[in-house]
């Protein structure tokens, strides 16, 4: 009896474990580019700036597997859905945050997804922002990895 429910209980922890995978990486959107890195952060500068919104930055680091371009850009009309709720809130949006690098010789952006923001806060308001931004920042990514 007590090895069939510690099997039950690995078995259950394998799939949620499995679940939590997924579902992490479901939070990242890749989109391939024939841009350089720089290129890119170029194009977003100035895709952001065209939207009146806000390039926040963006920040070389050295990993061991290469270099990447962290980038921030933000959205106020985004964060005006959320700053009711408090400003502690800006430490998720209005702001994407995006990276930069090569894999294997070809440029890829990745972007954090805003729906982790419903996972992180629940609330409707987080909810109706992240719906907000998802569409504006997929276009923004989109159009830059063209």
């Amino acid at each position: 009896m007590k090895t069939t429910l510690c099997k039950i209980a690995v078995g259950c922890a394998l799939a949620w474990s499995s679940t939590l995978s997924t579902a992490a990486d479901d939070m990242f959107v890749v989109r391939p580019t024939a841009r350089t890195p720089q290129e890119v952060v170029d194009v977003m500068k100035a895709y952001a700036e065209g939207k009146k919104w806000v390039f926040a930055g963006a920040s070389k680091v050295k990993p061991p597997q290469g270099e990447v371009t962290f980038v921030k850009v933000c959205i106020p009309e985004v964060g005006k859905l959320l700053w009711p709720l408090g400003l502690h809130i800006s430490a998720m949006l209005p702001c994407g945050n995006f990276g930069v690098y090569q894999k294997e010789g070809k440029t890829e952006i990745s972007m954090l997804h805003p729906r982790y923001m419903q996972v992180l806060y629940p609330h409707p308001e987080v909810d109706k922002a992240s719906a907000a931004a998802t569409p504006l920042f997929m276009d923004m990514l989109d159009n830059v990895a063209k």
